[in-house]
């Protein structure tokens, strides 16, 4: 047996050579094997290496990289339907938007059709379905639509380039933000835009120079890995994250299976964990961080980004940068407005709702009156067992939509909703809460609290930076 698998190996290192040494027997400028034009003959170049691939590959035959992370750069800008007759409507329902509530798929008649997958809603019989749009009607979020269209989902996000490059040139946009949730592809994402930054760099600029090679902003998954991958390469770069590391996955509920494969870290190497939970892969993240000493710079948070002569100047509250790039990978947070109440750095305030349905048999309160905290508060009730209440500073809930506000009446008369009018939390215990209701203080009891009461989406610093944004339809 040891003998027929070194009989192998000699095989394929034998292979791996002759390959290469054909290669170099191309005359120079010439490669040994032509490409035709992209997209003719079945064949596409890799954003990444650029070399021609045939067929319909998941990962690049040459460098390896996973064809997945240009899905949505590479999806058309949606545009008005020009077509004949329009095919039957369709649940549509936008990923990105979806928090798992189950709420469409107890509303449709026609069992079966929808299923709550991985967290997800999804049309997984479309056969079943005779769009009568009683799910959407029950979906609390807008997640889900009826559309004629073909496409599974429906994402508002910069115009990138197939280099992450924005509308302005030198400055991109990787990770959740791009359209790309997930940690594996963010990682990526982070290693090849430096990646990319570091062959349009060239010759190193003197060290006595202020002006850097580029200011990462942001340290989740994506940002992180960028990160790293520009300490790896020397380049002259600093991270600024306006909360701590990784602040959105640390947002994610007690224990949530995050991370399920492995994936390649810029200088720590495989990475795998067993478990998946948030807390193992944080622990993970925070030692590398101290072990790798990478230039970050957290609590200080970017307000500007103004395009300059040599590039960028990054302007935050403590000071100003001057870059000759940018990488934006802030996720699709924003900048939340807080409570400034006692115990509102506790672990158990979050300012965003992820899953719904990951909160069972739990006391929350949510705090807002507009579209986000009305559908938060509504998903949250309609998963068994749950204890919601509502408080809002305003006496009604005019800011937000009609279905929602319909939504959130219905839930408060049945009892699966207390809504607590013209109140303000006073403080966060770590198993209770006290609100201001009237003059008197209520004291009940808290597992959670979301704070969904506005503040700066992430696109509005986008449309101030002059960062196009469009409208994709993804199939």
């Amino acid at each position: 047996m040891e003998t027929f698998l070194l009989f192998l190996f000699t095989v394929a290192l034998t292979g791996f050579f002759v390959r290469r040494y054909l290669a170099k027997l191309a005359p120079p400028g010439q490669q040994a094997h032509p490409a035709p034009p992209a997209g003719q003959g079945g064949f596409e170049r890799c954003p990444r290496c650029q070399k021609p691939t045939m067929g319909a590959p998941s990962f690049c035959p040459h460098c390896g990289a996973a064809f997945s992370m240009w899905k949505i750069n590479r999806a058309p800008v949606q545009a008005a339907n020009t077509s004949g007759a329009p095919a039957p409507l369709r649940p549509v329902i936008n990923a990105s938007v979806c928090m798992g509530c189950g709420s469409c798929a107890k509303g449709c008649p026609e069992v079966g059709a929808l299923q709550v997958i991985n967290g997800k809603s999804r049309l997984v019989r479309p056969e079943l379905c005779v769009s009568h749009g009683r799910c959407a009607t029950a979906c609390p979020t807008g997640a889900l639509t009826l559309s004629h269209d073909t496409a599974v989902q429906t994402l508002r996000v910069p115009l990138l380039s197939e280099h992450f490059e924005t509308s302005v040139p030198g400055l991109f946009v990787i990770g959740e933000l791009g359209g790309n949730g997930f940690i594996r592809s963010s990682i990526n994402e982070g290693r090849l835009v430096v990646e990319h930054l570091r062959g349009l760099l060239g010759n190193p600029r003197p060290a006595e120079s202020d002006l850097l090679d580029l200011v990462i902003v942001g340290s989740g998954p994506a940002g992180l890995s960028a990160s790293l991958t520009a300490h790896q390469y020397g380049l002259k770069y600093l991270t600024l994250e306006q909360g701590e590391v990784a602040s959105t996955i640390r947002h994610y509920p007690r224990h949530k299976f995050v991370m399920a494969e492995p994936v390649d870290i810029p200088l720590y190497g495989n990475l795998y964990i067993g478990d998946g939970a948030k807390e193992t892969l944080l622990a993970v993240w925070d030692t590398i961080v101290k072990n790798t000493g990478i230039h970050l710079r957290t609590k200080e948070r970017v307000e500007t980004i103004v395009r300059e002569e040599e590039g960028f100047r990054v302007g935050t509250g403590q000071g100003s940068y001057r870059t000759r790039y940018v990488v934006l990978a802030i996720g699709k947070q924003g900048v939340p407005r807080r409570l400034g109440v006692p115990g509102e750095e506790s672990n158990k305030v979050f300012y965003r709702l992820i899953e719904a349905e990951t909160y069972r048999d739990q006391d929350i309160l949510v705090v807002g009156g507009g579209d986000s905290a009305l559908e938060a508060a509504v998903a949250l009730a309609r998963v068994d067992g749950n204890r919601v209440t509502v408080a809002y500073r305003g006496n009604d809930f005019q800011r937000a939509r009609e279905r929602n506000r319909q939504q959130l009446e219905a839930e408060e008369a049945t009892g699966k909703i207390r809504v607590l009018r013209s109140s303000q939390v006073a403080e966060i215990l770590e198993d209770r809460v006290k609100v201001s209701v009237a003059g008197s203080v209520l004291d009940f009891p808290n597992h959670f609290v979301f704070v969904l009461a506005g503040g700066e989406s992430p696109e509005d610093f986008l449309r101030k930076t002059g960062v196009k944004i469009v409208e994709k339809r993804i199939s």
